[in-house]
């Protein structure tokens, strides 16, 4: 588990547990506009402090924090899996790990912000397969996966790849 989570990491993992920056703001006791700050790609060097509390805050909402390997990058999962998930239950978490909105989404995918919405939101009986795959494709392209659902740990999203390490020397 990582302990100091990086912004992609807080906003996937806000996205899964469904609750507002306001919400999160007050359950880690840190203000809305810190919590905005640490969800910035942009941020400065966070302070560790409130930055352990959100992420203890997330935890206890139900999710983990997925540390980079030398064979993948960082991610977040859910603590406990449900037979109840699909994998079009994690595309919009997988939009918060790459701080992608939905308009920025249609416009790589080709699918429309609505039909975008809809899947998300599991508001489709049957979800076109060719929007799926083409959400999909954008996934890929920018370096993230969707983790299955395991029998003791839920899924998630990852970054395929660990970010380079410069090597001393």
């Amino acid at each position: 588990m990582a302990k100091t989570p990086s912004h992609a990491q807080i906003r996937a993992a806000r996205s899964m547990t469904g609750v507002s920056q306001k919400v999160l703001a007050a359950k880690a006791k840190v203000t809305q506009s810190e919590l905005q700050l640490l969800e910035s790609p942009h941020r400065k060097e966070p302070d560790r402090h409130k930055l352990e509390r959100v992420a203890d805050a997330l935890e206890a909402l139900g999710v983990l924090f997925v540390a980079s390997t030398t064979q993948a990058g960082e991610g977040v999962r859910f603590s406990k899996s449900s037979d109840a998930r699909r994998e079009t239950d994690f595309f919009r978490h997988g939009r918060a790990l790459l701080d992608l909105s939905i308009d920025e989404m249609a416009s790589l995918s080709g699918v429309g912000r609505t039909t975008i919405g809809r899947i998300e939101r599991d508001k489709l009986i049957n979800p076109p397969e060719p929007a799926i795959e083409k959400i999909k494709a954008v996934f890929f392209e920018r370096g993230m996966v969707i983790l299955e659902e395991e029998a003791d740990i839920g899924g998630g999203v990852r970054f395929q790849e660990a970010p380079f390490v410069r090597k001393p020397g």
